[in-house]
């Protein structure tokens, strides 16, 4: 059996590993980086409006 018949896990190992560190770091970087223009992450700004919502929300259900 010649190289180029062989199995192809045992030529390409390790490559899905690889594939999901550099994807799990660009999704970590996507959400925590300062976004331009913004000067805060996507995360923070998340937080921010549902902190927003919530607060009117209270202030609704608290009206009688």
């Amino acid at each position: 059996m010649t190289d180029w018949l062989a199995a192809p896990s045992s030529r390409q190992r390790g490559a899905a590993s690889v594939e999901y560190v550099v994807l799990t770091l660009m999704v970590v970087a996507t959400l925590f980086l300062p976004l331009p223009g913004l000067d805060e992450s996507l995360v923070n700004t998340l937080v921010s409006a549902l902190r927003q919502f919530q607060a009117n929300t209270t202030y609704l259900l608290s009206l009688p």
